[in-house]
């Protein structure tokens, strides 16, 4: 069960890490939650219930339910002691749903770290694009504003850049355009009283 986790950590980690920030965190994950069953053979994790995914300073994952996919290299599962123990899968898929909540810690410019929160009904993270998909009142936060959508959000991790399907809203932080002239004048809106 314990070598079970291990490869679930590497999952979860692979979903948002780039290489040599997720060699040295892996070992920090913490996974929980209340009911889970892992099918080795067919690389399928199912964990439902209070499901809690932390590692520090990377990336906070909350849900009702996770699953996800991991298809094993046949070869390498044979020579470990439980097929899927070695980890020699990498992520196919991963879908969040029930109340989602996503924090994560991406590099920023000049050595600071960006915070991105992301909530919706369902979280669907496909690792051949690196796209994460929010849905059922999907939001997402970043330092500069929010983004708020009634169909689709859909976070692109690899180019960091967002877009919607569906009417949306952008809130900024007036301080994003504080060097715009248009932005950076006097107004002439009525007192209020």
């Amino acid at each position: 069960m314990i070598r079970s986790l291990h490869v679930l950590r590497w999952v979860l980690l692979t979903l948002l890490v780039a290489g040599p920030v997720r060699a040295q965190l892996q070992d920090r994950i913490q996974l929980t939650a209340t009911n889970a069953v892992l099918e080795f053979q067919e690389g399928v994790y199912h964990l439902w219930d209070h499901v809690r995914v932390e590692s520090s300073g990377v990336l906070t994952l909350t849900c009702d339910d996770l699953r996800a996919v991991l298809p094993q290299d046949k070869a390498a599962a044979a020579a470990t002691v439980a097929p899927g123990a070695g980890g020699s899968g990498r992520l196919q898929s991963l879908v969040a749903t029930g109340h989602v909540q996503i924090q994560f810690f991406q590099a920023g410019a000049g050595g600071t770290t960006n915070v991105v929160h992301a909530s919706g009904d369902k979280a669907e993270y496909g690792a051949a694009d690196e796209v994460l998909i929010l849905t059922g009142n999907p939001r997402i936060e970043t330092g500069s504003g929010t983004m708020v959508g009634t169909e689709a959000l859909i976070y692109d991790l690899k180019s960091r850049s967002m877009r919607n399907r569906g009417p949306y809203r952008i809130e900024l932080r007036s301080d994003v355009l504080r060097n715009s002239v248009l932005f950076n004048r006097g107004t002439n809106a009525p007192k209020s009283r």
